[in-house]
């Protein structure tokens, strides 16, 4: 499409800011945006009117030569684009990105002789990416187009790979001169994301509700500030609490030898789980179909939740089992006691793998991959594990400033929350650089074991359990104190927060009871 405008030239008028943004700036990406929106006719009278053209003649001439394929053209222009940077080495970069499309559709167009020569007299000589270089090597061997496009993950000359090398050629090219794409429309989704981290109360499920023409707030009414189920199955001290991975059940294990499977859609009983012994931790297996319960005991029992049989029971801890963690393959998982040892076990085996020494484990959990373990123990520390083929090998320790009673991992597996005795404080590190950033406080902490947790599908909210029997609500980022909920008649030992309803908790406490926290037009029971 072809523009004419009154004025091309550059006039003091193009410098004028509105609230310190650029006139002509602001021009053009009202330009990119009528266009990506098919309002050509508009476009077309936005530049004659403003005279602000949207890209250079240059640019456009690159941006056609490498969607029409014209190579030759386009490393040709190349001397004259405005990169981020002279170095020699980005534009090295940049004409291998360039030539390796070359190479790629000429192997789609089954000219295998004219690739090689581009591989060997093109690309190769520039140095650059040798593992993706020994990859389109290999390429030329396969027997079929399909099988080049999925080694190479490449949709082709028709799909959207040339759309694609623009893309990445454009990170290496001044942004004035070459506008990211839809980069309005990302200014726009950054204000949102800002908005949405400013939020104190945001409800995950409120993301449909943004507008252009009001700030984003969430309603507090529907913060999970109400209690609308209490559990009543136990009949002593509730110590621990964990939802399915799919969150459709909760397991609670209580001081009075028993472990009960909730459904959290009917919220009623499903499953009572008679032991020996008391316990004080449970885990569910990654696809639900199995859970573990640690025991004071010195025992790990694996129980089917659903209908209630004891599967195996595995000993050979020395003191008590304080928790576990399971592998993602569901196969495996690891105990930790207060013992100095940390045993590796299969499901179908009631003999250890492996075992490691180390100090009073008290918590672990695993990432989600499998690739990092995380632990807690009397020592006060917070002990950093890489995980590879069910070895471990320790990266990491981190001193607390006194016991830790609990862990939680966020989901990338980066950043611990742990709760700390007699400073009465929550802290979370940073494992990676091994920092604390964040410190809430207000929980009641001083003799029992306390367990907080990361709340939201997004993780903004920091819960704990208390001593003076309420639960404290934080905001991740902000460190504010934005509830203590009332309720509990006794000491609430563990809060757990709902993987499927995006505003619901539990908690536990030692009054035997666990209470269902959700908004008010929920109601009450």
């Amino acid at each position: 499409m072809q523009i004419i405008t009154k004025n091309t030239g550059n006039t003091k008028e193009d410098e004028v800011t509105i609230n310190n943004i650029r006139k002509d700036e602001l021009v053009r990406l009202m330009l990119q945006t009528l266009i990506d929106l098919d309002y050509h006719e508009a476009a077309q009278s936005l530049q004659y009117e403003s005279g602000v053209s949207l890209e250079s003649d240059m640019i456009l001439s690159f941006r056609k030569s490498i969607l029409e394929g014209d190579w030759p053209t386009a490393e040709t222009l190349l001397s004259t684009l405005p990169f981020l940077t002279n170095e020699d080495e980005v534009h090295l970069k940049v004409k291998f990105l360039i030539r390796q499309q070359k190479f790629l559709e000429l192997l789609e167009d089954n000219e295998t002789m004219n690739a090689l020569h581009v591989l060997r007299t093109e690309i190769t000589p520039l140095n650059q990416n040798t593992e993706r270089l020994h990859q389109l090597s290999s390429l030329v061997l396969c027997s079929s187009i399909e099988d080049i496009m999925s080694q190479a993950q490449w949709d082709g000359r028709k799909g959207t790979s040339r759309e694609q090398l623009l893309n990445e050629l454009q990170n290496y090219i001044e942004p004035s001169a070459m506008i990211p794409k839809a980069r309005l429309m990302t200014l726009i989704d950054q204000s949102f994301q800002w908005q949405k981290k400013k939020c104190l109360y945001h409800n995950p499920r409120n993301h449909e509700e943004y507008s252009l023409f009001s700030d984003h707030i969430c309603d507090k009414r529907y913060f999970p500030t109400t209690t609308i189920k209490i559990f009543k199955g136990h009949t002593d001290e509730v110590w621990h609490v964990a939802y399915s991975h799919s969150g459709k059940y909760l397991a609670s294990v209580s001081k009075d030898k028993t472990c009960i499977i909730w459904d959290m859609e009917t919220l009623n009983q499903i499953q009572l789980m008679q032991s020996d012994e008391s316990g004080s931790y449970c885990a569910w297996s990654p696809d639900d179909s199995k859970l573990l319960v640690c025991g004071i005991d010195h025992a790990l029992r694996l129980w089917n939740p659903f209908n209630g049989f004891l599967l195996h029971m595995f000993k050979n801890h020395e003191d008590q089992v304080t928790s576990c963690v399971w592998l993602p393959d569901g196969e495996h998982f690891i105990s930790g006691a207060c013992d100095h040892v940390m045993y590796l076990w299969s499901v179908d085996s009631k003999t250890p793998i492996n075992r490691w020494s180390t100090s009073r484990t008290t918590d672990m959990k695993m990432t989600e991959d499998g690739r990092r373990l995380v632990t807690i123990s009397l020592d006060k520390c917070i002990n950093i594990y890489d995980v590879n083929l069910l070895r471990f090998i320790e990266v990491g320790k981190i001193e607390e400033q006194s016991t830790i009673t609990s862990l939680t991992l966020t989901k990338d597996g980066r950043y611990a929350l742990v709760n700390i005795q007699d400073i009465e404080e929550i802290h979370l590190w940073d494992l990676e650089e091994q920092k604390l950033v964040h410190t809430y406080v207000g929980q009641r902490q001083v003799s029992y074991i306390i367990r907080s947790t990361l709340g939201s599908s997004d993780e903004s909210f920091v819960l704990s359990g208390s001593e003076d029997n309420h639960v404290y609500i934080w905001s991740r980022e902000y460190e504010t104190l934005l509830e203590e909920l009332e309720g509990h008649t006794n000491s609430v030992n563990c809060v757990s927060w709902s993987p499927r309803e995006p505003m619901q908790f539990v908690s536990a406490s030692d009054d035997a009871t666990i209470r269902v926290w959700g908004f008010k037009s929920n109601g009450s029971h």
